[in-house]
């Protein structure tokens, strides 16, 4: 874009902000030309003709938070409900610093599933925060289902997957599937379409998972969550997921579905880069205490977590932030390496470079904080700040 173009895009000054950076914490002033981080300049010194400038007085400035798996929350449910509501919700998860997200699917029957897909799509057309649709399914194990529908787990074919992608409408980002349920050459069939797949729902043993991120499987559903867990002589996916290298691994980080150990030890041998994490938020998240259903299930939260009348899992009630939050308390986090957690990782997941980082040319999706309360959010530039802010 050349500086001419430039000219024609709204600038804003963020002054006296203390943006998180990968590395560091810098008190800086932000300037933003349109959708971009133009650049970083000294502090209270950034002089733009024509710019609004506000002073944020200090407040923390981080990346607006990125979840590639949610299923809805304040009673909406991303499979159940018609797309304008679900794509209102957006608004919802922006105001909290959820700048986008992946439109979460449980698998269901094969015609109620395609005509969800088509609804689906449409959503994502409706609310450009919905960077398109993780597929959560159908090609997984019945032995590791957990609180999905037993009738949405279908025999893989190569015709039903076309179907699938017909009704997605070029929207499917994301499929979790279990490599025991799709042949290796369907997965590279797969990968090459520019689809993402991440291993999950399984029972599969060290080797087909090896064989799978082979075949281009370079992320996990969840991990240690619907799977086998680790024993010193079947070590199942997890070891594998945890030490090759090209894997990132999600991981719910609300402190219900794993030990804050695990993700201490998961973040050591994956890195900062690594650890993807999601909130597998529900429609009862936002609630509290609540009933209702999910994945046609009844499910009872007390406003922590979410079961079905069995006692197993049914998703998580807390939303992003609030996780991320409790994790960086929990493990001693910085504030960088919780953007990483919430931000940066997951924007690389989905090849998104300038976004999920502060930087010069980097998108303005922007949350600006006061203590852990967003009281203001950008998205790519976009979005109103207090009045009493503004100086000019």
């Amino acid at each position: 874009m050349n500086e001419e173009s430039m000219r024609e895009f709204p600038m804003r000054i963020l002054r006296n902000a203390e943006a998180v950076l990968p590395d560091r914490i810098l008190l800086t002033d932000l300037i933003l030309q349109g959708a971009l981080i133009q650049s970083l300049a000294s502090p209270g010194e950034a002089e733009v003709a024509g710019a609004t400038v506000h002073d944020v007085a200090g407040r923390r400035v981080t990346p607006g938070m990125i979840d590639l798996h949610v299923h809805g929350g304040w009673g909406v449910d991303f499979y159940r409900d018609d797309p304008e509501r679900v794509a209102e919700s957006a608004a919802r998860f922006e105001a909290i610093g959820v700048t986008t997200l992946l439109l979460t699917l449980h698998p269901g029957p094969e015609e109620e599933l395609l005509d969800r897909l088509a609804s689906a799509a449409h959503a994502c057309d409706l609310s450009p925060a919905f960077a398109g649709i993780h597929l959560e399914g159908p090609f997984i194990a019945i032995d590791r289902k957990g609180a999905l529908p037993e009738a949405g787990i279908l025999p893989f074919s190569d015709a039903l997957f076309e179907r699938i992608l017909t009704a997605a409408g070029g929207k499917l980002r994301l499929m979790t599937f279990a490599p025991e349920a799709i042949p290796t050459e369907s997965l590279r069939t797969i990968r090459s379409l520019g689809i993402i797949l991440s291993i999950g729902h399984t029972s599969c043993d060290a080797a087909a998972t090896r064989a799978a991120v082979d075949a281009g499987a370079w992320r996990c559903t969840h991990l240690c969550n619907a799977m086998p867990p680790m024993h010193h002589r079947s070590p199942g996916p997890i070891s594998e997921l945890l030490l090759d290298r090209r894997v990132r691994c999600e991981l719910i980080v609300d402190g219900e579905h794993v030990d804050d150990r695990i993700i201490a030890l998961a973040r050591r041998l994956k890195g900062p880069e690594g650890i993807l994490a999601v909130s597998d938020a529900t429609p009862l998240a936002g609630l509290g205490p609540a009933a209702g259903t999910f994945c046609g299930f009844e499910v009872h939260s007390d406003g922590k977590r979410a079961t079905l009348p069995d006692g197993t899992l049914a998703g998580s009630v807390m939303f992003l932030p609030d996780a991320v939050h409790r994790t960086g308390v929990a493990l001693g986090l910085t504030p960088s390496e919780r953007v990483a957690l919430g931000s940066t990782a997951a924007a690389l997941d989905l090849g998104l470079r300038r976004t999920g980082r502060i930087g010069r040319g980097c998108r303005a999706d922007l949350v600006i904080w006061e203590d852990e309360n967003p009281t203001a959010v950008l998205r790519g530039g976009d979005g109103s700040l207090p009045e009493a802010w503004r100086i000019r």
